[in-house]
């Protein structure tokens, strides 16, 4: 059965908490809270929100692909942060692009991008709507009159699977579990599983350079695109050569890894694929503190002993998942997960000997930790939609840092962001994760929640959103490491951008898209 896209929250609609599920998660967040939350009051209906955008009409050769409707343009005027959904709920006219194109093949992209060039409205390419950070917001449009979303998913065929070279050929549109299910019976698996992966596109990991569950064997998305083929705004398709590697200059793909849409609309993707794993083994190991686990988290990524996956969640963040889950957790829990071609136990033990000498205790088989971890996954963007629901304020940042800043840098965010929470709200509490090791750092995730006031959650946002930013620049993190930038992270994101740099695209944008008409307002304008 299919299910309907939400156009007020995440995800769908079928899957939202229910009342049930969440006031167990109510009555853990309610110190956090300042107190049991007030009635819930619930997102407006579709038909309540207010669309501003200038009147357009497509002509009548675009008609089976381009529409005006009031829910196509509401369900593609946000994103999916927190940000995006307080603005929905605001009760004020919302920006929203003026038409949305559908195309169906590159021809039908082409004549969109000529009807926006030729009607001087500005271009968003569009995947599967799960921006976390401004990317797809039809804001900033300077001089253009408005916006023509232009949502991939229509254009969404596997073109070719190469099994001899492990590669996938395959339409930027289509949606994670496709992709995946267009694999099945070759031996063959994309093995990339973001948190938004019922709801994000292989245009959208690449156009964001997105990461994976598994997260440290094969992380980032652009470590594994072999080429691809962008489509520019005079009709123009760019491809590059599918080839193993190259030293002819700068790699053109990352060139467009990352790009947000704003130097092209990538229309087609090859991507390396792994073998679909015939063994799988998982661990979860209990420590005392986040500190030691960090240090035993180190330790494993340094041997390169390589697990798929090894997310560790601080103490708070463990009784947040595991609440989530039914469950109940304490101290830090880390998360192992093992799977190749061939018996992993080899490496699995390995990593155990390790985090058990840095402190941390092997839970009994059978143990929960790690499936309630692994159920809440996929759950907690509904979470906080049902929290909004109640004014609370659930957010989070990512990033990441070298070890030699771990984990003073751990310690100086979460101070500044709880400074920050009891600034604006008066309560909150902040959590953690790690989400991707690395040899030389490690990758942060924190998530913060408060109560809020409905009449001002934006305003209250926007504060809680400058001070964590500012403290993450002031310690030398990333801004992101795998939700992009977008018009959220834009100025601070500037600080770790070289000037040369930011002068050469630029200079890339002049080139591909002298209009500027493609997701303008994204790009580091000085």
């Amino acid at each position: 059965m299919s299910k309907t896209r939400n156009p007020m929250g995440w995800g769908f609609v079928e899957d939202a908490i229910d009342k049930a599920e969440l006031q167990p998660i109510l009555d853990v967040m309610a110190p956090l809270l300042g107190g049991a939350p007030g009635p819930a009051r619930p997102a407006p209906g579709p038909g309540e929100v207010t669309l501003a955008s200038p009147a357009v009409q497509p002509p009548e050769a675009l008609a089976s692909f381009v529409t005006t409707d009031h829910d196509a343009r509401l369900l593609r005027a946000v994103g999916r942060s927190f940000r995006d959904l307080a603005t929905l709920r605001a009760g004020t006219p919302l920006a929203a692009p003026a038409a949305v194109a559908t195309p169906r093949n590159p021809q039908e992209l082409a004549d969109t991008l000529a009807w926006a060039s030729d009607a001087g409205l500005a271009a968003i390419p569009f995947g599967g709507g799960s921006s976390v950070v401004g990317g797809v917001n039809p804001e900033d449009m300077g001089d253009w009159s408005g916006a023509v979303t232009i949502d991939l998913q229509g254009m969404n065929a596997v073109l070719g699977i190469n099994e001899r070279d492990r590669v996938v050929h395959a339409e930027a549109g289509i949606l994670g579990p496709a992709l995946e299910n267009a694999l099945a019976g070759s031996g063959l698996a994309v093995r990339h599983y973001p948190q938004s992966y019922f709801h994000s596109t292989l245009g959208g990991w690449v156009a964001t350079r997105g990461a994976g569950h598994f997260s440290t064997l094969r992380a980032k998305i652009e470590d594994r695109v072999q080429s691809l083929s962008v489509m520019l705004p005079d009709g123009r398709t760019a491809t590059t050569r599918p080839l193993p590697a190259s030293s002819i200059g700068p790699d053109p793909n990352r060139l467009w890894c990352g790009s947000e849409g704003a130097l092209g609309v990538i229309t087609d993707v090859r991507l390396r694929l792994v073998a679909d794993p015939a063994h799988k083994l998982s661990a979860s190991i209990g420590f005392r503190d986040f500190e030691t686990a960090l240090e035993a988290t180190r330790a494993i990524a340094q041997a390169e002993i390589w697990p798929a996956q090894m997310r560790v969640l601080d103490p708070f963040e463990h009784m947040v998942s595991t609440a989530l889950a039914g469950g109940s957790g304490e101290g830090a829990l880390m998360i192992l997960g093992f799977e190749g071609e061939y018996d992993v136990s080899h490496a699995r033990d390995a990593a155990v000997d390790i985090a058990r000498a840095h402190g941390g205790t092997p839970r009994a088989s059978g143990d929960q930790g790690a499936g309630n971890w692994r159920d809440a996954f996929f759950r907690q963007p509904y979470l906080r939609d049902a929290l909004l629901d109640h004014a609370a304020i659930v957010d989070t940042f990512e990033t990441a840092v070298p070890w030699s800043a771990v984990p003073a840098f751990y310690h100086s965010v979460m101070e500044a962001t709880g400074d920050a929470l009891e600034d604006v709200c008066g309560h909150g509490g902040v959590a953690c994760r790690v989400t991707h090791a690395y040899p030389d750092g490690v990758a942060l995730y924190f998530s913060f929640y408060a109560p809020g006031e409905h009449a001002a959650l934006l305003t209250q946002w926007q504060q809680l959103k400058a001070a964590v930013s500012e403290a993450v620049v002031d310690g030398g993190g990333t801004m992101s490491h795998h939700h992009a930038m977008g018009r959220d992270h834009r100025d601070h994101a500037r600080t770790e951008i070289p000037a040369a740099f930011r002068s050469a695209i630029r200079g890339a944008k002049s080139a591909l898209d002298p209009s500027g008409m493609l997701n303008p307002g994204l790009w580091f304008d000085d």
